[in-house]
């Protein structure tokens, strides 16, 4: 089973990266990926950079990242005027040194989607990676059935996505019932033949009403097609696979009660225990972190509106 943390909508928020990182250090990952947007609103865009680069296999670039290198698409004044700032410390100049050019070309050449087989990451949408907001209201069944954009969306992945870009978490599969990460117990099970897109949330601009920073765990194990599981169980019983999906092993003969029937029962339990926790599965984090300190940076920057570093109390 891989485990793996994904984070994204960092926005220049060092604060709140730390903070996140610190957890996902309790949480034993395999390994850390980013689904882009590591510059805009926030003040240190640059440091944010280092440590998404010192800490994670691979990054993709969001619609901020983007906005570095080309004309921003419907940006407010706010972040236009955050990337604009960003963009005059962070391009190289006549004689800048080598690391400031390399991690500029770097950010540059970053990909806008990662696939692994039928998992896709995306920065914001499977069918527009880069732009596309995936809403609650998207999957709203208004009594016409699912949004054609809805319908769209799915059809356009396989069977797994994982996004950010709205900065409001929250799962949905092909029910098209928005499940939000309060809903969820612990985990959420992602079954196979449903198709299911994971929206991460933000790390550094949370915007569902919750000021903490947001970001989930991926625990997935690629299903190996040339294998079953068999059930143990005792000598005279005939032998049954694990069929998790579709049956339930039928139990040896026996009258009840009998020592070899509650064998029998707790090495099932067992079976489906495993079988359970080799679903995939998705855990979402939230993680508090020093709010006052993380605006006063913001506020340390004259260029950067007052609102960028404000809305982080709220999470808004």
């Amino acid at each position: 089973m891989s485990r793996r943390a994904v984070i994204s909508d960092i926005h220049g928020n060092l604060v709140a990266l730390e903070a996140v990182l610190a957890d996902i250090q309790t949480q034993k990952v395999d390994q850390i990926v980013c689904l882009g947007d590591i510059c805009g609103y926030g003040p240190q865009p640059v440091e944010c950079i280092n440590r998404v680069r010192e800490t994670c296999a691979w990054s993709l670039r969001g619609n901020h990242d983007e906005a570095l290198f080309n004309d921003p698409i419907d940006f407010g004044k706010n972040a236009l005027t955050a990337i604009m700032w960003q963009r005059t410390i962070m391009q190289p100049k006549p004689g800048s040194p080598a690391d400031v050019v390399e991690r500029w070309n770097w950010l540059k050449n970053l990909p806008t989607e990662h696939s692994e087989k039928d998992v896709l990451f995306v920065h914001a949408s499977p069918r527009d990676p880069l732009y596309e907001y995936v809403l609650r209201e998207d999957f709203d069944d208004q009594g016409f059935g699912p949004t054609q954009k809805a319908k769209d969306i799915f059809s356009a992945m396989e069977w797994l996505c994982f996004c950010g870009h709205s900065h409001r978490p929250g799962v949905v599969a092909e029910d098209y019932k928005w499940i939000l990460p309060a809903e969820i117990e612990r985990s959420y099970i992602i079954k196979r033949g449903f198709k299911t897109i994971v929206n991460i949330g933000s790390v550094g601009q949370p915007r569902d009403g919750i000021s903490d920073a947001c970001y989930v765990i991926f625990d997935y194990k690629p299903p190996d097609h040339t294998k079953t599981t068999q059930i143990p169980k005792p000598a005279d019983a005939e032998s049954t696979l694990i069929q998790t999906k579709d049956s339930t092993p039928t139990p040896p003969p026996g009258n009840k009660g009998t020592e070899e029937d509650t064998r029998y029962g707790q090495e099932l339990q067992q079976a489906r225990d495993t079988a359970l926790l080799n679903m995939p599965r998705v855990t979402f984090r939230r993680v508090k972190y020093d709010i006052a300190e993380a605006q006063a940076r913001f506020r340390a920057v004259p260029e950067l509106p007052e609102n960028n570093g404000l809305r982080l109390a709220k999470g808004l």
